[in-house]
C-alpha cells in the first residue's frame, strides 16, 4: 500500500475518532452525531456552529457588508453602489469576522479555519447556491454563507465537499454546488427564509430622509438627522455606527447630541437602562429589550400618531425599490445567460459577457438609480 496514503488514511481516522470523543461528551453532540454518524467531523462542525447561529451570522454578514459600503465615508447606503473589486473582498471580510468572532486559527491543510481539529473552509455568496468551491477544498467541510441585503434573506449551511457534487468550472477552476443532488447534502444550520438578515436601515428609508442623514459630514450631525428623521422607529447600533458616529466611544453621543435633541422636544432612549425601556413604553409604546437598540420619541408623546402618518409611504418606497432593483437584476441576468448561449452556438463566446449582472458595477449602480428613483414616484403617490 502506498505510503502517503497509509499515512492520510490512518490521521483520517484519527481526526475521526478525536471528533467523536468530543461530541459524545454532551447531549446536544451525541444528538448530532447520531444524525451524521458516517462523518463525526461534518457533525463536530455543526455543533460548534449551531449555538446562537442567526444572531451571530446575521451580525456578521451584516458587519462585514457596511464595513465595504462604508457610509461614513461614501455616503453610500446600499452594496450595490460599490465597484467589482470592494464586493470582491466582502467574502474576505466575512471569513475574517467569523474567525474573530469565533476565535478560530487557520485550518493546518490551507483551509480558513481549524474548528476544534477540523479543517473548515468559509465560503459566501450574496446569490443563494452560487459558492464558488476551489479544487483544494474537495474532501473537505465548507461553511456556506449567503446573505442578501435586497431580499433581506440569509441562510447557513456546512457541506462535505465532494467531486460527485460540483458542476462547472471557471478560470480559477473554481465550481458551483449542483443542483438539486449537492444542495440537498448540505447541513442547514440557517435554512434560506427562515431567518432576516438585519435590516439595512437606511434602505428601508424615503430617499427624501436617507439624503439629509447622508449629507452632513460630522457623525454627530448625521446621528441628529437620523434620530429626528426616524422618531418612533428603533434604531440598532450597527445603524448608528454605520453613518459615522460611535456610539461606545463618544461622549458626545451620550451628552451633547441627546441634550441638543432634548432641547428640541426629542427624547433619545437606550435598551440598557430600565428607566429608558420604561420611558420608551409610556411615550410611545416601543419595546427595547438591550442595550443595541435606541429609539428617539417626541417628549409630547406625539411620534406614534406621526410615525403611523409617515410610515406607509416609507414602506411603499422601500419595497418598491427593492421590486424594482431585483426585477431589473433578474431580467439582465436572462438576457447575459441567453446572449451566453448564443455566443456559444455562434463559437465566439468570447465576445459575449460572463459577469452576473450584481457583480457588474456599472450595470448595479445604474439600477440603483433607476429603482430608486421608481420607489420616490410610489411613495410621493401614497404621501402627496
Amino acid at each position: 500500500m502506498d505510503e502517503q496514503f497509509l499515512f492520510h488514511f490512518e490521521s483520517t481516522n484519527q481526526r475521526a475518532a478525536s471528533a467523536r470523543k468530543k461530541l459524545e461528551a454532551n447531549r446536544l453532540g451525541r444528538a448530532i452525531l447520531a444524525a451524521h454518524e458516517d462523518d463525526p467531523e461534518l457533525a463536530l462542525a455543526i455543533y460548534f456552529f449551531t449555538p446562537s447561529v442567526i444572531p451571530r451570522m446575521g451580525a456578521i454578514i451584516r458587519k462585514a457588508t457596511d464595513e465595504i459600503i462604508a457610509t461614513s465615508r461614501t455616503r453610500r447606503w446600499t452594496l450595490d453602489q460599490c465597484n467589482d473589486q470592494e464586493k470582491g473582498y466582502l467574502g474576505v471580510n466575512i471569513e475574517n469576522i467569523v474567525r474573530d468572532e469565533y476565535q478560530l486559527n487557520e485550518g493546518s491543510v490551507g483551509m480558513d479555519f481549524d474548528v476544534r481539529g477540523v479543517d473548515v473552509d468559509c465560503k459566501w455568496s450574496r446569490n443563494f447556491g452560487g459558492w464558488q468551491i476551489p479544487p483544494e477544498a474537495v474532501g473537505h467541510i465548507c461553511l456556506l454563507v449567503h446573505g442578501d441585503d435586497v431580499t433581506g434573506e440569509m441562510a447557513v449551511g456546512l457541506l462535505r465537499v465532494r467531486e460527485e457534487i460540483l458542476v462547472g468550472g471557471n478560470r480559477d477552476l473554481k465550481r458551483t454546488i449542483q443542483s438539486p443532488g449537492g444542495m440537498s447534502e448540505i447541513s442547514w444550520l440557517v435554512r434560506r427564509g427562515d431567518a432576516r438578515l438585519p435590516e439595512n436601515f437606511l434602505m428601508s428609508l424615503r430617499k427624501q430622509d436617507r439624503d439629509a442623514i447622508l449629507a452632513p459630514r460630522s457623525g454627530d450631525a448625521r446621528a441628529l438627522e437620523l434620530f429626528k428623521r426616524c422618531e418612533g422607529m428603533v434604531i440598532h447600533r450597527h445603524t448608528i455606527v454605520s453613518i459615522g458616529q460611535q456610539v461606545d466611544e463618544a461622549r458626545r453621543f451620550r451628552g451633547e447630541t441627546r441634550s441638543k435633541l432634548l432641547e428640541e422636544g426629542f427624547e433619545v432612549l437606550n435598551g440598557h437602562w430600565k428607566s429608558n425601556r420604561a420611558r420608551a413604553w409610556e411615550l410611545g409604546e416601543v419595546e427595547l429589550t438591550d442595550g443595541s437598540q435606541w429609539v428617539c420619541l417626541r417628549t409630547d408623546g406625539s411620534s406614534p400618531a406621526r410615525r403611523a402618518a409617515l410610515d406607509p409611504a416609507r414602506k411603499a418606497e422601500s419595497l418598491a425599490y427593492r421590486k424594482v432593483f431585483s426585477q431589473q437584476i433578474a431580467a439582465e441576468r436572462r438576457a447575459k445567460k441567453r446572449a451566453r448561449k448564443a455566443a456559444k452556438a455562434a463559437a465566439a463566446q468570447e465576445s459575449a459577457s460572463l459577469v452576473a449582472p450584481d457583480n457588474d458595477a456599472e450595470y448595479a449602480k445604474r439600477a440603483v438609480a433607476q429603482a430608486e428613483s421608481a420607489a420616490v414616484d410610489r411613495g410621493q403617490q401614497l404621501f402627496n
